[in-house]
């Protein structure tokens, strides 16, 4: 009983407390709350607003400063503030860039590094080493409320050093001019072969006191590149510069887009190089980054591992640098590649074949496709092949990779 009695008395209070809740809270009364006032538009600009200029460097410790005079507060309501920036021509619907100020966007100003505005610049479609303007206006908001600044600020850039139109992955990079092998004649000039992101290299041919350059089709516009005061430049519109060669001779020059660094060296010999017996065949340069030799007899020597002969070989390639010779071997991606291999219908995979700076002589080296050369008979420990052949080799963009051919000699 005395359990009932206590749940109800219980239940009467709760009841007793719900109505006391709704004579105490008589409803919404908006007078009891701060209302929230749209901001009003900033209408002082403070720095970097009249014209200024600041030569961006990536060594300068200093940053650039944009400031104005917050809008008058209302109350407790909060202000927050963004920058936009536009170019010359633009009317601020669409901004090149539009970025909250300092202080998780509550300062009345906002800082930005030189790298920062060489980004911006880039968005405006600024050239490296050229100026560009930039109008700039102020943003205040406050939830969905915003009031953009009818006074605006300008100022100039010189953008940094640098390339801005690096060719890609699916544009070609050529090498023209009347110092090059197709003697000015765009049309039949020499494509680069991509050796990594914004890296390109070329061998070739070139004429001295004539000039050169390089160009590709990106988005539908030509550019041009060229060498000068120690690094690789893209040519302006207004410019005619190009590369001028010091000396006649056949050289490797390789770009790297990404460091503008440019490296040229003279190729002073290439050729065919079996390890057992030291035998080596000199190649001719053939032009446009082909050597080769026509009707080589190739030959395989017995060895004390090797009782039917060793066709290990590989192709060497001396530099003239300005440290002296180097060399560079030429061989497999793949260690102890095995023999060129032939599928099931005779096809030869020319996979194989192909060329990389390899270390060391003996274990990415290549053997030869003894399909192809039919060895006669041994004399005094050597076979010579019976097919005599023509032997290419492509440091070229032919194949997209430097390889080599072997193909029966007329």
């Amino acid at each position: 009983m005395k359990k009932h009695l206590s749940k109800f008395i219980m239940l009467l209070c709760i009841i007793a407390f719900a109505s006391c809740s709704n004579d105490l809270n008589p409803g919404f009364d908006p007078g009891d709350y701060e209302p929230i006032v749209p901001p009003e538009p900033v209408r002082t600009l403070t720095s970097m607003a009249s014209g200024e200029r600041v030569v961006l460097s990536g060594t300068s410790i200093e940053d650039i400063i944009l400031s104005w005079i917050p809008t008058e507060p209302k109350g407790n309501t909060v202000f927050r503030y963004e920058v936009l920036f536009d170019t010359l021509g633009g009317d601020f619907t669409k901004p090149v860039a539009a970025i909250k100020s300092d202080k998780e966007a509550l300062a009345s100003q906002l800082t930005v590094s030189h790298f920062q505005m060489n980004a911006i610049g880039k968005l405006a479609r600024f050239k490296a080493n050229s100026n560009g303007t930039l109008r700039w206006r102020v943003r205040a908001y406050c939830g969905l409320d915003k009031a953009l600044s009818s006074l605006e600020g300008t100022f100039t850039i010189f953008m940094m050093d640098g390339i801005d139109d690096i060719p890609g992955e699916n544009d070609h990079l050529y090498i023209t001019g009347l110092a090059t092998e197709d003697n000015g004649d765009p049309s039949l000039a020499l494509e680069m072969t991509q050796m990594g992101e914004g890296i390109y290299q070329v061998f070739t041919k070139l004429k001295k006191d004539k000039t050169y350059m390089f160009f590709c089709e990106k988005d539908g516009k030509s550019h041009v590149y060229y060498y000068s005061k120690d690094k690789l430049r893209q040519r302006l519109d207004d410019e005619d510069n190009e590369c001028e060669s010091t000396k006649d001779g056949i050289f490797r020059i390789t770009l790297n887009f990404n460091t503008q660094e440019y490296e040229i060296v003279e190729v002073s010999s290439v050729y065919l190089f079996c390890i057992a017996g030291t035998y080596s065949q000199e190649f001719n340069y053939l032009g446009y980054g082909k050597w080769g030799v026509k009707n080589f007899t190739a030959h395989k020597r017995k060895e004390g591992w090797a009782s039917s002969g060793e066709t290990r070989h590989h192709f060497r390639m001396k530099l003239l640098t300005a440290d002296g010779e180097i060399r560079i071997n030429w061989g497999s991606n793949i260690k102890d590649s095995g023999l060129p291999k032939y599928d099931n219908d005779g096809n030869l995979d020319y996979s194989y074949f192909n060329m990389y700076e390899m270390s060391g002589d003996w274990d990415y080296s290549f053997r030869y496709d003894e399909v192809l050369l039919q060895w006669g008979a041994e004399n005094n420990g050597k076979w010579d092949a019976t097919v005599k052949t023509d032997v290419t080799l492509y440091f070229n963009a032919d194949y997209g990779q430097y390889t080599h051919r072997w193909v029966a000699s007329e």
